[in-house]
């Protein structure tokens, strides 16, 4: 893969303004808001991720699960953010046994 070292990408005022609004809610990077949300919009728009050549198909998907994983740290951390371990683990060895 070719090597990126920087992105430094420009956006209109609005759509700068909407991402760090969505940032500062969610507690999820700016940039990766913008991944999120171009990615979705490329798969959404005519179905354009077939027509790149497979290396940018491979990053895309990257960026989209890098993203993902992002928005699953943030709700793993909201969901025991009130929580002290030693109760989170006391919660988890309680649950039922399945056989």
């Amino acid at each position: 893969m070719r090597e990126i070292t920087n992105t430094n990408i420009r956006v209109g005022p609005g759509i700068y303004l909407a991402l760090r609004h969505l940032s500062e809610t969610s507690g999820i990077s700016i940039g990766t808001w913008a991944n999120l949300l171009v990615l979705g919009s490329l798969m959404n728009i005519n179905k354009t991720l077939p027509a790149f050549d497979s290396e940018v198909q491979r990053a895309l998907t990257a960026d989209g699960l890098a993203a993902i994983g992002e928005l699953f740290k943030a709700a793993g951390l909201e969901a025991v953010k009130n929580t002290s371990l030693s109760q989170l683990y006391e919660s988890l060895l309680s649950l039922p046994k399945k056989r």
